[in-house]
Protein backbone atom coordinates (compact mmCIF):
# COMPACT_ATOMS: atom_id res chain seq x y z
CA UNK A 1 0.00 0.00 0.00
CA UNK A 2 1.53 3.47 -1.02
CA UNK A 3 2.29 5.79 1.89
CA UNK A 4 -0.97 8.44 0.76
CA UNK A 5 -3.47 5.24 0.51
CA UNK A 6 -2.22 4.77 4.07
CA UNK A 7 -2.62 8.31 4.90
CA UNK A 8 -5.86 8.32 2.91
CA UNK A 9 -7.14 5.49 5.30
CA UNK A 10 -5.63 7.61 8.55
CA UNK A 11 -8.31 10.12 7.72
CA UNK A 12 -11.03 7.88 7.01
CA UNK A 13 -10.58 6.21 10.90
CA UNK A 14 -9.86 9.45 12.52
CA UNK A 15 -13.27 10.66 11.11
CA UNK A 16 -15.08 7.30 12.31
CA UNK A 17 -13.46 8.06 15.97
CA UNK A 18 -14.75 11.49 15.62
CA UNK A 19 -18.13 10.39 15.04
CA UNK A 20 -18.43 7.61 17.28
CA UNK A 21 -16.81 9.72 19.96
CA UNK A 22 -19.29 12.91 19.52
CA UNK A 23 -22.11 9.84 19.99
CA UNK A 24 -21.15 8.61 23.12
CA UNK A 25 -20.35 12.53 24.41
CA UNK A 26 -23.78 13.26 23.28
CA UNK A 27 -25.22 10.39 25.23
CA UNK A 28 -23.24 11.16 28.51
CA UNK A 29 -24.58 14.81 27.82
CA UNK A 30 -28.45 13.58 27.92
CA UNK A 31 -28.38 11.08 30.47
CA UNK A 32 -25.33 11.52 32.51
CA UNK A 33 -24.16 8.51 34.40
CA UNK A 34 -27.71 6.82 33.85
CA UNK A 35 -27.25 5.51 30.90
CA UNK A 36 -28.17 1.69 30.25
CA UNK A 37 -26.46 -0.58 28.13
CA UNK A 38 -29.45 -1.01 26.07
CA UNK A 39 -29.37 3.04 25.03
CA UNK A 40 -26.28 2.65 24.42
CA UNK A 41 -26.67 -0.13 22.14
CA UNK A 42 -29.53 1.28 19.98
CA UNK A 43 -27.87 4.51 19.80
CA UNK A 44 -24.83 2.64 18.42
CA UNK A 45 -26.41 0.34 15.72
CA UNK A 46 -28.78 3.43 14.56
CA UNK A 47 -26.27 5.98 14.03
CA UNK A 48 -23.61 3.13 12.47
CA UNK A 49 -25.50 3.02 9.71
CA UNK A 50 -25.86 7.03 9.43
CA UNK A 51 -22.15 7.24 10.12
CA UNK A 52 -21.80 5.38 6.94
CA UNK A 53 -23.98 6.91 4.79
CA UNK A 54 -21.84 10.57 5.95
CA UNK A 55 -18.65 9.17 4.92
CA UNK A 56 -19.94 7.85 1.48
CA UNK A 57 -20.95 11.55 1.46
CA UNK A 58 -17.77 12.66 2.64
CA UNK A 59 -15.66 10.56 0.08
CA UNK A 60 -17.72 11.64 -2.86
CA UNK A 61 -17.25 15.26 -2.44
CA UNK A 62 -13.16 15.43 -2.37
CA UNK A 63 -12.76 14.78 1.54
CA UNK A 64 -10.85 12.06 0.98
CA UNK A 65 -8.85 12.94 -1.69
CA UNK A 66 -5.34 14.69 -0.41
CA UNK A 67 -4.78 17.39 -3.32
CA UNK A 68 -8.21 19.30 -1.17
CA UNK A 69 -6.46 18.35 2.31
CA UNK A 70 -5.44 22.69 2.85
CA UNK A 71 -6.55 24.76 5.28
CA UNK A 72 -8.12 27.22 2.72
CA UNK A 73 -11.40 28.54 2.61
CA UNK A 74 -13.49 26.67 -0.28
CA UNK A 75 -11.60 23.73 1.99
CA UNK A 76 -14.21 24.66 5.08
CA UNK A 77 -16.89 26.01 3.09
CA UNK A 78 -17.18 22.54 1.90
CA UNK A 79 -16.94 20.67 4.92
CA UNK A 80 -20.13 23.37 6.05
CA UNK A 81 -22.35 22.36 3.32
CA UNK A 82 -21.67 18.98 3.55
CA UNK A 83 -22.26 18.60 7.31
CA UNK A 84 -25.72 20.34 6.22
CA UNK A 85 -26.27 17.87 3.77
CA UNK A 86 -25.67 15.33 6.35
CA UNK A 87 -27.94 16.91 8.71
CA UNK A 88 -30.66 16.48 6.05
CA UNK A 89 -29.99 12.97 5.62
CA UNK A 90 -30.19 12.43 9.34
CA UNK A 91 -33.12 13.32 10.03
CA UNK A 92 -34.87 11.97 7.05
CA UNK A 93 -33.43 8.36 8.15
CA UNK A 94 -34.59 8.82 11.71
CA UNK A 95 -38.35 10.60 11.69
CA UNK A 96 -39.22 8.87 8.24
CA UNK A 97 -37.47 5.24 7.95
CA UNK A 98 -36.94 4.78 12.24
CA UNK A 99 -40.10 6.39 13.61
CA UNK A 100 -39.59 4.24 16.90
CA UNK A 101 -36.45 5.60 17.73
CA UNK A 102 -36.01 9.65 17.45
CA UNK A 103 -32.55 10.75 18.77
CA UNK A 104 -33.53 14.51 18.66
CA UNK A 105 -31.23 15.96 21.26
CA UNK A 106 -28.78 13.40 20.67
CA UNK A 107 -28.88 14.03 17.14
CA UNK A 108 -28.52 17.82 17.58
CA UNK A 109 -25.44 17.16 20.07
CA UNK A 110 -23.40 14.61 17.79
CA UNK A 111 -24.19 17.02 14.29
CA UNK A 112 -22.31 19.63 16.35
CA UNK A 113 -19.52 17.92 17.87
CA UNK A 114 -18.87 15.73 15.14
CA UNK A 115 -18.25 19.35 12.81
CA UNK A 116 -16.44 21.04 15.62
CA UNK A 117 -14.27 17.69 16.61
CA UNK A 118 -13.71 16.74 12.86
CA UNK A 119 -13.07 20.80 11.87
CA UNK A 120 -10.39 20.76 14.66
CA UNK A 121 -8.96 17.30 13.41
CA UNK A 122 -8.63 18.15 9.53
CA UNK A 123 -6.70 21.30 10.11
CA UNK A 124 -3.72 19.17 12.24
CA UNK A 125 -3.96 16.75 9.37
CA UNK A 126 -3.70 18.86 6.94
CA UNK A 127 -1.02 20.99 8.09
CA UNK A 128 0.87 17.33 9.64
CA UNK A 129 0.17 16.20 5.61
CA UNK A 130 2.11 19.15 4.35
CA UNK A 131 5.09 19.08 6.26
CA UNK A 132 5.78 15.27 5.93
CA UNK A 133 7.83 14.96 2.67
CA UNK A 134 9.12 12.13 0.53
CA UNK A 135 12.04 13.92 -1.57
CA UNK A 136 11.69 13.18 -5.32
CA UNK A 137 13.64 14.12 -8.34
CA UNK A 138 12.80 14.32 -11.79
CA UNK A 139 14.89 13.58 -14.60
CA UNK A 140 13.43 15.18 -17.69
CA UNK A 141 13.61 17.98 -20.02
CA UNK A 142 9.56 17.61 -21.31
CA UNK A 143 6.88 20.19 -20.86
CA UNK A 144 5.25 17.11 -18.74
CA UNK A 145 7.75 16.81 -16.24
CA UNK A 146 7.15 20.30 -15.64
CA UNK A 147 3.53 20.04 -15.10
CA UNK A 148 4.30 17.44 -12.84
CA UNK A 149 6.79 19.64 -10.45
CA UNK A 150 4.10 22.65 -10.36
CA UNK A 151 1.31 19.95 -9.54
CA UNK A 152 3.35 18.93 -6.99
CA UNK A 153 4.03 22.76 -5.14
CA UNK A 154 0.64 23.31 -5.94
CA UNK A 155 -0.22 20.50 -3.99
CA UNK A 156 2.04 20.22 -0.72
CA UNK A 157 -0.31 17.89 1.30
CA UNK A 158 0.30 15.03 -1.22
CA UNK A 159 3.91 14.86 0.43
CA UNK A 160 6.33 15.61 -1.78
CA UNK A 161 9.08 17.73 -2.09
CA UNK A 162 9.57 17.76 -5.62
CA UNK A 163 13.17 18.64 -7.74
CA UNK A 164 13.80 18.08 -11.52
CA UNK A 165 17.24 18.24 -13.51
CA UNK A 166 17.90 17.85 -17.29
CA UNK A 167 18.06 14.23 -18.61
CA UNK A 168 21.42 15.75 -20.67
CA UNK A 169 22.87 15.84 -17.25
CA UNK A 170 25.92 13.44 -16.57
CA UNK A 171 25.46 10.70 -14.96
CA UNK A 172 27.56 11.21 -12.02
CA UNK A 173 26.41 14.56 -11.35
CA UNK A 174 22.58 13.46 -11.12
CA UNK A 175 24.26 10.48 -8.61
CA UNK A 176 25.79 13.03 -7.21
CA UNK A 177 22.59 15.09 -6.91
CA UNK A 178 20.62 12.26 -5.74
CA UNK A 179 23.41 11.67 -2.63
CA UNK A 180 23.82 15.00 -1.51
CA UNK A 181 19.66 16.07 -1.63
CA UNK A 182 18.82 12.49 0.09
CA UNK A 183 15.91 11.42 -2.90
CA UNK A 184 13.98 8.83 -1.74
CA UNK A 185 11.96 8.68 -5.27
CA UNK A 186 13.39 9.00 -9.00
CA UNK A 187 11.43 9.80 -12.02
CA UNK A 188 12.62 9.41 -14.90
CA UNK A 189 11.99 10.18 -18.52
CA UNK A 190 10.96 7.01 -21.21
CA UNK A 191 13.69 8.44 -23.52
CA UNK A 192 16.84 8.35 -21.09
CA UNK A 193 19.59 5.65 -22.57
CA UNK A 194 20.12 2.32 -21.44
CA UNK A 195 22.86 2.49 -20.41
CA UNK A 196 22.21 6.15 -17.92
CA UNK A 197 19.52 3.84 -16.02
CA UNK A 198 21.60 0.64 -15.77
CA UNK A 199 24.17 3.25 -13.90
CA UNK A 200 20.96 4.45 -12.14
CA UNK A 201 20.19 1.14 -11.14
CA UNK A 202 23.86 -0.08 -10.14
CA UNK A 203 24.69 2.70 -8.03
CA UNK A 204 21.15 3.51 -6.25
CA UNK A 205 20.13 -0.10 -5.46
CA UNK A 206 17.60 1.10 -3.01
CA UNK A 207 16.21 4.19 -4.36
CA UNK A 208 12.24 3.83 -5.74
CA UNK A 209 12.54 4.75 -9.73
CA UNK A 210 9.61 5.14 -11.70
CA UNK A 211 8.74 6.29 -15.27
CA UNK A 212 7.52 9.91 -15.85
CA UNK A 213 4.00 8.76 -18.10
CA UNK A 214 3.59 6.14 -14.97
CA UNK A 215 3.92 8.84 -12.71
CA UNK A 216 2.00 11.33 -14.16
CA UNK A 217 -0.88 9.36 -14.57
CA UNK A 218 -1.13 8.04 -11.22
CA UNK A 219 -0.30 11.11 -9.31
CA UNK A 220 -2.56 13.75 -11.58
CA UNK A 221 -4.89 11.18 -12.54
CA UNK A 222 -4.88 12.17 -16.53
CA UNK A 223 -2.71 10.38 -19.53
CA UNK A 224 -0.17 12.71 -21.27
CA UNK A 225 -1.26 13.61 -24.62
CA UNK A 226 2.12 14.17 -26.08
CA UNK A 227 4.07 11.30 -24.39
CA UNK A 228 1.66 9.16 -26.15
CA UNK A 229 1.99 7.19 -29.43
CA UNK A 230 0.19 4.18 -30.96
CA UNK A 231 1.58 1.39 -29.07
CA UNK A 232 0.24 2.82 -25.95
CA UNK A 233 -3.39 2.03 -27.27
CA UNK A 234 -2.06 -1.49 -28.42
CA UNK A 235 -0.94 -2.14 -24.94
CA UNK A 236 -3.89 -0.14 -23.18
CA UNK A 237 -6.75 -1.21 -25.27
CA UNK A 238 -6.66 -3.56 -28.39
CA UNK A 239 -4.59 -6.12 -26.68
CA UNK A 240 -7.24 -6.14 -24.03
CA UNK A 241 -10.78 -8.35 -23.83
CA UNK A 242 -12.94 -6.06 -22.92
CA UNK A 243 -16.47 -8.19 -23.83
CA UNK A 244 -17.02 -9.10 -20.10
CA UNK A 245 -17.06 -5.78 -19.12
CA UNK A 246 -19.15 -4.49 -22.14
CA UNK A 247 -21.93 -6.80 -21.70
CA UNK A 248 -22.27 -6.68 -17.92
CA UNK A 249 -21.81 -2.57 -18.34
CA UNK A 250 -25.07 -2.77 -21.05
CA UNK A 251 -27.34 -4.75 -18.89
CA UNK A 252 -26.81 -2.37 -16.30
CA UNK A 253 -27.52 0.62 -18.43
CA UNK A 254 -30.82 -1.16 -19.52
CA UNK A 255 -32.08 -1.55 -16.32
CA UNK A 256 -30.73 1.61 -14.32
CA UNK A 257 -32.30 3.69 -17.53
CA UNK A 258 -35.47 1.83 -17.16
CA UNK A 259 -35.32 2.13 -13.68
CA UNK A 260 -35.08 5.93 -13.74
CA UNK A 261 -37.11 6.83 -16.57
CA UNK A 262 -39.81 5.15 -14.40
CA UNK A 263 -39.17 7.07 -11.34
CA UNK A 264 -38.70 10.10 -13.59
CA UNK A 265 -41.38 10.38 -15.82
CA UNK A 266 -43.94 12.14 -13.49
CA UNK A 267 -41.57 15.32 -13.56
CA UNK A 268 -41.18 15.48 -17.23
CA UNK A 269 -44.88 17.55 -17.88
CA UNK A 270 -43.64 19.90 -15.13
CA UNK A 271 -40.25 20.34 -16.72
CA UNK A 272 -42.35 20.57 -20.01
CA UNK A 273 -44.45 23.60 -18.64
CA UNK A 274 -41.40 25.21 -17.28
CA UNK A 275 -40.05 25.59 -20.56
CA UNK A 276 -42.67 26.70 -22.64
CA UNK A 277 -43.26 29.27 -20.58
CA UNK A 278 -39.67 30.35 -20.24
CA UNK A 279 -39.50 30.99 -24.21
CA UNK A 280 -41.44 30.10 -27.45
CA UNK A 281 -40.44 26.96 -29.07
CA UNK A 282 -39.61 23.52 -28.67
CA UNK A 283 -39.99 21.09 -25.26
CA UNK A 284 -36.77 19.02 -26.44
CA UNK A 285 -33.54 19.64 -28.21
CA UNK A 286 -31.96 17.75 -30.17
CA UNK A 287 -28.27 17.53 -31.71
CA UNK A 288 -27.06 14.98 -33.67
CA UNK A 289 -23.39 13.83 -31.98
CA UNK A 290 -21.00 11.43 -32.58
CA UNK A 291 -20.82 8.12 -30.83
CA UNK A 292 -18.88 4.82 -30.42
CA UNK A 293 -16.43 4.30 -33.97
CA UNK A 294 -18.28 8.23 -35.13
CA UNK A 295 -21.70 6.70 -35.29
CA UNK A 296 -24.62 9.78 -35.42
CA UNK A 297 -27.04 9.92 -33.28
CA UNK A 298 -29.58 12.55 -31.94
CA UNK A 299 -28.96 13.43 -28.39
CA UNK A 300 -31.88 14.28 -26.33
CA UNK A 301 -32.18 17.43 -23.98
CA UNK A 302 -35.16 19.62 -22.52
CA UNK A 303 -34.48 22.96 -24.20
CA UNK A 304 -32.28 25.65 -22.07
CA UNK A 305 -31.68 28.03 -24.65
CA UNK A 306 -34.00 30.56 -27.03
CA UNK A 307 -35.53 28.94 -29.62
CA UNK A 308 -32.64 28.66 -32.80
CA UNK A 309 -29.79 29.30 -30.33
CA UNK A 310 -27.23 27.43 -32.34
CA UNK A 311 -28.09 29.65 -35.26
CA UNK A 312 -27.19 32.89 -33.40
CA UNK A 313 -24.13 31.85 -31.27
CA UNK A 314 -21.14 29.48 -31.06
CA UNK A 315 -21.51 26.49 -30.57
CA UNK A 316 -19.82 26.17 -26.68
CA UNK A 317 -22.05 26.82 -24.20
CA UNK A 318 -20.19 30.45 -22.49
CA UNK A 319 -20.25 31.49 -19.71
CA UNK A 320 -23.35 33.46 -18.41
CA UNK A 321 -24.42 33.00 -21.93
CA UNK A 322 -27.29 35.43 -22.68
CA UNK A 323 -29.09 32.54 -25.22
CA UNK A 324 -29.89 30.37 -22.09
CA UNK A 325 -33.69 30.91 -20.81
CA UNK A 326 -34.49 31.61 -16.86
CA UNK A 327 -35.90 27.92 -16.75
CA UNK A 328 -32.97 27.07 -18.78
CA UNK A 329 -30.62 27.99 -15.70
CA UNK A 330 -32.41 25.83 -13.34
CA UNK A 331 -32.17 23.37 -15.50
CA UNK A 332 -28.88 23.34 -16.20
CA UNK A 333 -27.57 23.59 -12.63
CA UNK A 334 -29.75 20.87 -11.76
CA UNK A 335 -28.68 18.88 -14.45
CA UNK A 336 -32.82 18.05 -14.82
CA UNK A 337 -32.30 19.38 -18.63
CA UNK A 338 -30.15 16.14 -19.34
CA UNK A 339 -33.38 13.77 -18.02
CA UNK A 340 -34.21 12.67 -21.59
CA UNK A 341 -30.81 11.47 -22.38
CA UNK A 342 -32.38 8.27 -20.00
CA UNK A 343 -33.86 7.47 -24.08
CA UNK A 344 -30.51 7.36 -25.55
CA UNK A 345 -29.08 4.80 -22.77
CA UNK A 346 -31.75 2.63 -23.16
CA UNK A 347 -31.44 2.85 -26.99
CA UNK A 348 -28.26 2.23 -26.98
CA UNK A 349 -26.07 5.63 -27.98
CA UNK A 350 -24.78 5.91 -25.01
CA UNK A 351 -24.03 4.96 -21.97
CA UNK A 352 -24.49 6.10 -18.08
CA UNK A 353 -20.37 6.64 -17.59
CA UNK A 354 -18.23 7.35 -20.42
CA UNK A 355 -16.91 10.44 -22.47
CA UNK A 356 -19.29 13.36 -23.42
CA UNK A 357 -20.11 12.94 -27.05
CA UNK A 358 -19.39 16.09 -29.33
CA UNK A 359 -20.82 17.86 -31.78
CA UNK A 360 -19.78 16.98 -35.60
CA UNK A 361 -18.30 20.09 -36.69
CA UNK A 362 -16.42 20.57 -33.07
CA UNK A 363 -15.09 17.02 -33.44
CA UNK A 364 -13.81 18.12 -36.99
CA UNK A 365 -12.50 20.85 -34.87
CA UNK A 366 -10.20 18.85 -32.21
CA UNK A 367 -8.98 16.28 -34.33
CA UNK A 368 -6.90 19.06 -36.37
CA UNK A 369 -5.76 20.97 -33.85
CA UNK A 370 -5.37 17.65 -30.82
CA UNK A 371 -2.97 14.24 -31.01
CA UNK A 372 -4.93 11.67 -30.96
CA UNK A 373 -8.68 12.65 -30.67
CA UNK A 374 -10.04 10.31 -32.96
CA UNK A 375 -9.25 6.88 -30.43
CA UNK A 376 -11.72 8.63 -28.32
CA UNK A 377 -14.15 7.16 -30.34
CA UNK A 378 -13.36 3.64 -29.34
CA UNK A 379 -15.02 3.35 -26.32
CA UNK A 380 -19.32 4.70 -25.88
CA UNK A 381 -19.95 8.04 -24.71
CA UNK A 382 -21.88 8.46 -21.59
CA UNK A 383 -23.95 11.36 -19.87
CA UNK A 384 -20.87 11.48 -16.78
CA UNK A 385 -17.34 11.07 -17.34
CA UNK A 386 -14.12 11.14 -15.76
CA UNK A 387 -12.96 14.58 -17.78
CA UNK A 388 -16.65 15.77 -16.28
CA UNK A 389 -15.85 15.09 -12.77
CA UNK A 390 -12.51 16.86 -12.49
CA UNK A 391 -12.37 19.63 -15.35
CA UNK A 392 -14.66 22.12 -15.34
CA UNK A 393 -16.59 23.50 -18.26
CA UNK A 394 -14.82 24.30 -21.39
CA UNK A 395 -15.17 26.54 -24.06
CA UNK A 396 -12.03 26.15 -26.44
CA UNK A 397 -9.78 23.71 -27.88
CA UNK A 398 -7.05 24.19 -24.76
CA UNK A 399 -10.14 23.00 -22.65
CA UNK A 400 -11.00 19.84 -24.91
CA UNK A 401 -7.18 18.70 -24.75
CA UNK A 402 -7.25 18.89 -20.99
CA UNK A 403 -10.51 16.54 -21.10
CA UNK A 404 -8.92 14.43 -23.38
CA UNK A 405 -6.31 13.21 -21.30
CA UNK A 406 -9.02 12.24 -18.40
CA UNK A 407 -10.93 10.64 -21.23
CA UNK A 408 -7.97 8.25 -22.41
CA UNK A 409 -7.53 7.50 -18.20
CA UNK A 410 -10.60 6.77 -18.35
CA UNK A 411 -10.38 3.87 -21.27
CA UNK A 412 -7.13 2.33 -20.05
CA UNK A 413 -9.03 1.69 -16.17
CA UNK A 414 -12.48 1.35 -17.08
CA UNK A 415 -14.23 -1.55 -15.41
CA UNK A 416 -17.43 -1.72 -13.30
CA UNK A 417 -16.17 -0.57 -10.18
CA UNK A 418 -14.39 2.43 -11.67
CA UNK A 419 -17.69 3.80 -13.44
CA UNK A 420 -19.72 3.32 -10.13
CA UNK A 421 -17.44 5.49 -8.53
CA UNK A 422 -17.57 8.09 -11.01
CA UNK A 423 -21.36 7.54 -10.91
CA UNK A 424 -21.22 8.41 -7.40
CA UNK A 425 -18.78 11.63 -7.66
CA UNK A 426 -21.32 12.74 -10.31
CA UNK A 427 -23.26 14.13 -6.94
CA UNK A 428 -20.19 16.10 -6.07
CA UNK A 429 -20.10 18.65 -9.11
CA UNK A 430 -22.34 20.78 -6.72
CA UNK A 431 -19.66 21.08 -4.41
CA UNK A 432 -16.80 21.47 -6.12
CA UNK A 433 -13.36 23.20 -5.13
CA UNK A 434 -11.79 25.19 -7.88
CA UNK A 435 -8.95 23.75 -8.43
CA UNK A 436 -8.03 25.14 -12.42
Amino acid sequence: MSKNKIKVLFLLLGDLVIFYFSLFLAIFLRYGLNYSQEITFNHFLNFSFVFLIWILIFSVSHLYELRYAANKRKFFELIFKLFLIAAGFSIVYFYIFTPNFTPKKILFLTLIFSFIFLTIWRVLFNQLAAISKEKLLIISDKQEAKEILDFLKKYPQLGYEPKIVSSTFETKIIIQVIQNEKINTLVIDSEISDDKLNNFLVSLPEINITTLVSFYENTIQRIPLNLLNHSWFLVNYYNKNWEIYESLKRIFDLIGGLVLLSISLPVWPIIALAVKLSSSGPVFHKSVRLGRKEKKFFIYKFRTMVKDAGKNGPAWTLKDDPRITKAGKFLRATHLDELPQVLNIIKGDISFVGPRPEEEKLVALFKKEIPFYNFRFLIKPGVIGWAQINYPHGASVEDAKEKLKYDFYYLKNRNIYFDFLIALKSFRIPFEIPTH
